[in-house]
């Protein structure tokens, strides 16, 4: 009787291991597209303030503007002084990037656009989280309109 019931017992955690297995297995599956997708610009989301990536001073870092609607918003915290900003289109064509840092209070602190390189210079009045908007405005946001995907890489310095 004691041989059965360890029997069982041990098929019971064999076949309850199995079907957590089985269980785990859409996670993974899940997670491993989830990867794949943002490879292309492994900040994504970050179309919302609420969602920005928190950026380093001194640090470059590469994305890319997807789609009409793509806004790109990243963190940094910083203390008053001067910003210092860089951003490089990696294409060749013609759009428009359109960059606006934001204060703590998410008011207009300062906006930019270019074609190309874009280099400016800013004064950050008081410590605290700013915000830098990167996007592209052209075609009024009109999500039948599509555009190809604007890659750039920028690089912020400023007092940490």
């Amino acid at each position: 009787m004691k041989k059965v019931v360890a029997s069982l017992l041990s098929l019971s955690l064999v076949l309850s291991a199995s079907v957590s297995a089985l269980a785990a297995e859409p996670v993974k599956i899940s997670k491993s597209s989830q990867k794949a997708a943002s490879a292309n610009d492994p900040y994504e989301p970050n179309d919302d303030p609420a969602f920005a990536s928190y950026i380093n001073s001194n640090v470059s870092y590469t994305s890319a503007i997807s789609h009409n609607k793509d806004f790109d918003y990243y963190n940094f915290y910083a203390k008053p002084g001067e910003i210092k900003f860089a951003l490089s289109k990696l294409s060749s064509d013609s759009k428009v990037v359109d960059i606006t840092i934001f204060t703590p209070d998410m008011k207009t602190l300062k906006y930019v656009n270019g074609k190309a390189n874009i280099n400016f210079s800013a004064n950050l009045p008081v410590e605290g989280n700013y915000k830098i908007l990167i996007a592209h405005y052209d075609g009024g946001f009109n999500p039948t309109i599509p555009i190809t995907p604007i890659p750039y890489t920028f690089k912020a310095i400023f007092n940490q």
